[in-house]
């Protein structure tokens, strides 16, 4: 039944890609975005955990209009998402309510300022995209941040700093205060990018709440060449410390990554190293609602391998297949050891993924995009139950105006 549900609205979903659309060509015009995305995700667990099977459909709607006099004007996105299949349980899958229901959300609904030719101010309700507070969208919905958000551009740098006070979860219409051990609190940043001629970019950013905690981001990334390929070399370091009676325990903790990448012509080969350091576990989240992920490459479906003292390496290769344009594969495993937990301090974990995404090239359904998710983790009962993860997404988005 629920194949035959996702069938359906996926051809659902096609048949509107048949009307001829013309997108907006400048910000002086407005922009109306109608989008489409179907979810399907089979969790199965190990050691008597629940398993999450859950559909779910999504309709979107993005509006954005043109900066009134060039300094002012408005973003909005709303979703529903309408139930396909799926129920309450311990293991929510966040493709519907932990409900196991359907839901409408306003994603974003912020206005936008244009000071001066270099700077810009949002004020509202935003998906933020910064590494160490953002809204990322790898469910069916994205979650949001209430917040007042403003970058200026320098020549090839960039600064940016925002305050929030509320978030949303990507599966609830609702806006909740960051909060930990009955206190509430704000979150305050500041970050900047630059890219020297050389090629070299360093992202920095610093973030606060105040009585809670406190992190740090730094990465340096550097593209360069290597007996024929292009090769990236990228280092990220994250500290992160407790600010305060509100966290509940003292928290210390870092977390270093470094990755090398090659890539030559539809090949891409990839190895990431990443260590967790300090007093405890790598804890990037703000409390409450907050559903900020990590912005590393040792991040994966699954697993974040951010415990205390965990070290991981990851081999991971991309190929975009050339005999079938559109379509691109990749397959990685992460191999961690060193965990300190309960049982001992020399805990192990993996996690193996493919992924295929494929987008329509021509015909009616132009632009339409399939991708197959599959996960498997595994590791010392102490440190995580055996899961294997399954995820299907159709995703389609059209110009109307």
């Amino acid at each position: 039944m629920i194949l035959k549900k996702i069938a359906l609205a996926t051809i659902a979903l096609s048949s509107v890609t048949t009307g001829h659309v013309v997108a907006a060509e400048t910000d002086n015009e407005m922009q109306i975005n109608l989008g489409l995305r179907t979810f399907y995700m089979n969790r199965d667990f190990d050691a008597g955990i629940p398993d999450t099977i859950a559909a779910g459909q999504a309709f979107r709607a993005d509006i954005s209009s043109p900066l009134w006099g060039g300094m002012i004007g408005f973003d909005v996105s709303v979703v529903h998402v309408a139930k396909l299949e799926g129920d309450k349980t311990i293991n929510s899958s966040d493709v519907l309510t932990p409900e196991g229901q359907g839901y409408t959300t306003l994603e974003q609904a912020f206005v936008k300022l244009k000071p001066t030719g270099n700077s810009s101010i949002r004020l509202g309700r935003m998906v933020l995209m910064t590494p160490l507070l953002n809204d990322l969208t790898s469910r069916i919905s994205a979650p949001s941040t209430q917040a007042v958000h403003a970058t200026l551009k320098l020549g090839d740098g960039e600064i940016y700093a925002f305050y929030s006070d509320k978030a949303s979860n990507n599966n609830s219409e609702k806006f909740t205060s960051y909060s930990a051990n009955g206190g509430e609190y704000e979150v305050a940043s500041v970050g900047g990018t630059y890219k020297f001629n050389n090629g070299l970019g360093v992202h920095l950013q610093y973030a606060v709440a105040d009585e809670y905690q406190k992190q740090t981001y730094i990465n340096l990334n550097y593209p360069t060449q290597l007996g024929g390929y292009d090769l990236l070399l990228d280092l990220a370091h994250m500290s992160g410390e407790d600010d305060g009676v509100l966290y509940g325990s003292d928290y210390n903790s870092n977390l270093t990554g470094l990755t090398a990448r090659l890539s030559k012509g539809d090949f891409a080969y990839t190895l990431a190293y990443q260590r967790v350091g300090g007093d405890d576990g790598y804890d990037q989240k703000w409390g409450g609602q907050d559903n900020t992920q990590f912005f590393t490459w040792g991040a994966v479906q699954l697993l974040d391998f951010n415990a205390k003292d965990e070290q991981s390496l990851q081999a991971r290769i991309d190929y975009d297949v050339p005999s079938i344009k559109g379509l691109s594969l990749m397959a990685r495993h992460t191999e961690s050891w060193d965990i300190d937990h309960s049982g001992g301090d020399n805990g192990k974990r993996h996690e193996t993924n493919f992924d295929a995404k494929y987008t329509l090239q021509s015909g009616a359904a132009k632009g339409l995009n399939l991708r197959l998710r599959v996960a498997h983790a595994d590791g010392d009962d102490a440190v995580v139950p055996r899961i294997n993860d399954i995820r299907f997404i159709v995703n389609y988005r059209t110009d109307v105006l």
